[in-house]
């Protein structure tokens, strides 16, 4: 399963057209794999920020292998498993690097096979090729991309490399996230002009028509509307029977936009509902049943603060926060809960069970692949407090099972 390099690849002229059906010989025009997410059936969507595209992968069912008998660890004493040991040098084996060279853009599961698969850079800067990777049964291997029937699609306008104020590449920024809906897909990410921040809806089969719109928000920590930045996460969901998009950008405003007004040239004003706290990134966003209240919950990951826990049914009621107003630094809006996980990359395996890359416990310098239980995202394993050691109290009756041995 050999992925063809980009130096064999087709013209960039070729990719930027509209969609259509390609070769297998022309499947390495890929130029970056970034945001992931899974269709209707064997559909893998790719974005491709450099080349300004949507890869979309559709595979045979048998192309998929049925993880759900793979340990995941023991829900009674919080307690996840490692899947993947050490999985950026099981990755960076595959590809002939070192691990430092290999970086992990994003994750997505297979719903029906709970086979885990993960967009990947081999290096880093302009020159790093794309690879997609899956995980079965603890082996890491890479995704035969020719297997599947290929088609594509343009985004629309993409900006340049240059315009943010720390020298970061702006085209990276082109595609910030994929969420599929009813037959579409949702691309956030970075167009041009003054109203940058532009949300794609796309028919999938791909047409070559692109309905864009431009978001502007609120943004109560910096206490101005804003029409640049993009959702850096988002994901659909019917809300009192209302479709609708729930986003949440950097430093980090919650957002939610019905669909109904996502139409093509139009300039959309989302409605900010909550501020999760400043000076931090959203990473992901998930959403779950809890096993334990039955309600609908999302969980947003970020790169500087706790996970937070918002409920779906507030997202559905409660007030916009106000506009023109002093600075805000949250959190604020919507009521929140902090939630503990250390999670580079999380992902929903199935109801009771999420998936996350994460920083090894012991040496930090590796990644592993973990399962975590729903719905506390605690794997208790990785802590050391009263309750591990001998002879002290067990309130919650852990040391009533055997300890799992690893």
């Amino acid at each position: 399963m050999k992925l063809k390099s980009v130096a064999r690849a087709t013209s960039l002229a070729g990719i930027l057209c509209a969609a259509t059906t390609i070769s297998a010989d022309e499947v390495g025009a890929m130029r970056s794999a970034g945001a992931l997410a899974f269709g209707d059936g064997d559909v893998l969507f790719v974005g491709d920020s450099k080349a300004g595209v949507v890869h979309a992968f559709d595979f045979d069912a048998e192309d998929f292998a049925n993880q759900s008998e793979v340990f995941l660890g023991r829900m009674e004493t919080s307690e996840g498993w490692t899947l993947v040991n050490n999985i950026d040098a099981e990755i960076a084996g595959l590809l002939g690097v070192h691990p430092y060279d290999v970086m992990i853009n994003d994750m997505a599961v297979h719903p029906s096979s709970q086979q885990v698969f993960l967009s990947v850079h081999r290096g880093v800067g302009p020159d790093a090729e794309p690879v997609i990777v899956k995980v079965d049964q603890g082996t890491v291997a890479l995704v035969d991309l020719t297997a599947a029937s290929y088609s594509q699609t343009s985004v629309g306008d993409l900006p340049g490399s240059d315009g943010l104020e720390f020298g970061q590449d702006l085209r990276d920024l082109a595609i910030t996230d994929i969420d599929f809906y009813e037959g579409e897909i949702f691309v956030a990410g970075v167009g041009t002009g003054d109203f940058a921040s532009n949300l794609r809806r796309i028919a999938y089969p791909f047409t070559g028509e692109v309905a864009t719109s431009s978001i502007e928000i609120w943004h109560a920590v910096h206490a101005q509307f804003e029409t640049c930045a993009p959702i850096i996460s988002q994901q659909i969901h019917e809300i009192n029977g209302v479709p609708t998009l729930v986003a949440v950008y950097a430093c980090t405003p919650l957002v939610r936009i019905p669909l109904s007004e996502l139409k093509d040239g139009a300039h959309v004003r989302g409605e900010m509902i909550g501020e999760l706290g400043y000076g931090s990134t959203p990473i992901d966003m998930i959403s779950y049943t809890d096993p334990m209240d039955q309600n609908d919950y999302v969980l947003i990951t970020s790169t500087s603060r706790s996970a937070k826990r918002v409920s779906l049914a507030d997202i559905g009621s409660v007030e916009a926060m106000p506009t023109e107003a002093p600075n805000n630094f949250g959190p604020a809006g919507i009521g929140q809960f902090p939630m503990p996980t250390e999670a580079e990359h999380l992902a929903m395996l199935n109801p009771y069970w999420s998936v996350a890359v994460r920083r090894n416990v012991k040496d930090s310098r590796k990644l592993d692949l973990v399962s975590i239980p729903v719905p506390f995202f605690l794997d208790r394993a990785i802590h050391v407090v009263e309750m591990n050691f001998e002879g002290a109290a067990d309130p919650f009756g852990f040391r009533n099972h055997e300890r799992l041995k690893r």
